[in-house]
Parts: C-alpha cells; sequence; structure tokens
C-alpha cells in the first residue's frame, strides 16, 4: 500500500487521506522522509538539506483539496497508484501525458539533487524512465477500459433522457395548445357578456323613451283638454267690428248691429 508522510500539524490532511484510502503518518523525523511514496511538507525549503528522490508537496498556502490533490498526482507522476478515470474536460491522454512528463521530470529533478557521476546518473535515468514507461502502458490500458465502460454507460443514460425529454415536450406542447384554447373560449365569453350589457343598456333606455313619450302625451292632452272647456268658439258669418271712445274694438255680426241701429 502506498505509503504517506504527513508533515505536523497538518493533522487534517493525514485524516483526508486516509478516507481516500491511504495509509498516511505523522512524520517525526525528517531523516525518515525517504521510507514513504511522498510526503506532505509545510515548505519545501524545509528539506532542502536532504537528497532525496522522494515527491514533496508544500501545504504553506494552500487548501486541504488543493493539498490532496497533488499528493495523488505525484503518486500517480511517479507511477505509485494508476491515473483516475477521466472526467470532465480532461480525456485520459492528456492526462496520462502529463503524468508521463512530470513523472521524467520529477526523476530527473531527484536525480540531479544527488551527487552523481555522468554514466551512473544516465543508467539511473535510463531505468527509472523505462520503468515509468512500462507502469504507464499499463495505466494507459486501464483508462481505456474505464473509459469505454464510462462511454457504455453513458449512451445507455441518454438515450433514456432522449426518450422522457421527448415525453416532456409533447406533454407541455399539448398543455400549452390546452391553455391558449381555454384563454380564447374566455375572451369570447366575455365578448358576449358585452354585448349582453349593451343590448340590456339599450333595452332599457329604450323603455324609458317610450315612458317619457307616453308622459309627455298624456301631459298634452290634459292641457288641450283644459283649453277647450275655458274658450267657446261661436261662428258670426259676417261681423263687423266696433271701435268705441278708449280704442277697444268688439266684434259684432252684421245683423246686430242692423238691428241695434
Amino acid at each position: 500500500m502506498v505509503k504517506i508522510a504527513v508533515e505536523e500539524p497538518f493533522t487534517s490532511v493525514k485524516d483526508a487521506l486516509e478516507k481516500r484510502g491511504y495509509e498516511a503518518e505523522m512524520l517525526d523525523d525528517k531523516t525518515e522522509s525517504m521510507d514513504y511514496d511522498c510526503v506532505v511538507v509545510r515548505d519545501k525549503e524545509d528539506l532542502a538539506d536532504f537528497h532525496m528522490n522522494v515527491p514533496l508537496v508544500e501545504a504553506k498556502g494552500r487548501t486541504l483539496e488543493e493539498i490532496v490533490d497533488e499528493v495523488e498526482e505525484r503518486l500517480v507522476r511517479s507511477g505509485k497508484i494508476p491515473a483516475p478515470a477521466p472526467s470532465g474536460g480532461i480525456t485520459s491522454s492528456s492526462f496520462i501525458k502529463g503524468a508521463a512528463t512530470g513523472a521524467i521530470v520529477g526523476a530527473a529533478a531527484g536525480l540531479l539533487l544527488t551527487p552523481k557521476s555522468g554514466k551512473e546518473m544516465q543508467a539511473v535515468v535510463k531505468e527509472k524512465t523505462s520503468g515509468t514507461k512500462e507502469k504507464l502502458g499499463g495505466v494507459t490500458e486501464k483508462a481505456k477500459d474505464t473509459l469505454g465502460q464510462v462511454k457504455e454507460k453513458t449512451s445507455g443514460t441518454v438515450d433514456q433522457v432522449k426518450e422522457k425529454t421527448s415525453g416532456t415536450v409533447d406533454s407541455l406542447k399539448a398543455k400549452r395548445q390546452e391553455m391558449q384554447e381555454s384563454k380564447e373560449l374566455k375572451k369570447q365569453e366575455k365578448a358576449v357578456k358585452q354585448e349582453a350589457k349593451a343590448e340590456e343598456k339599450a333595452q332599457k333606455e329604450h323603455e324609458k323613451a317610450e315612458k317619457q313619450a307616453e308622459k309627455e302625451m298624456k301631459k298634452a292632452e290634459k292641457e288641450a283638454a283644459q283649453d277647450k272647456g275655458s274658450i267657446e268658439v261661436v261662428e258670426l258669418g259676417e261681423a263687423d267690428v266696433i271701435t268705441n271712445a278708449s280704442g277697444g274694438a268688439t266684434v259684432v255680426s252684421k245683423e246686430t248691429n242692423k238691428s241695434n241701429k
């Protein structure tokens, strides 16, 4: 199992690594760092005097998640654990290439810190890079298998989602059509009610006008009856108009005028 050392006082980092299934221990003595596959330290400069080929992860100024993610990345680069299955926008090929590059660079950096002759260093580099390539080859195959499984699962899921969304769209279209028809029906009902109110108003005004006309007619008949009772119409035939001294005038029939004379 992969062993990871965590420098004091980062106990939370140790707990987080254990939750992910790693064997993590608090580092009591810096000289024991070589016994671990990865070491989490406060500051890399603290171990600058130690010539070691162990991945170091600096915890200073970083979040817990960032520290744990880098630990796993260093373990993948060094070939201690396989590369994780691809997710999101990072593809397996790009991750593996990055891991391979990081592993080679890390190995070279570690070797540069160790005093060796040119030939010895070349031999060690070849040995390290050869082992890394073999491990990465196994990681690539695992990544391809995982990617194939993911594609197979997501393919079925996509078909189910399409089927569900298709039914949902048809249902929404039907509901929208029903709402439009209901809205149009309410609009027509409102127009009919308005027309009925207008007709009712016109009928009332007509009845009111009829009552007023009837009232005026009765009044006129009454006044005509009164006038007829106070005025006597006399047929005079031929008449003379006699003017008196005061300027008044009297109308008398000619026969009456002759008899008075």
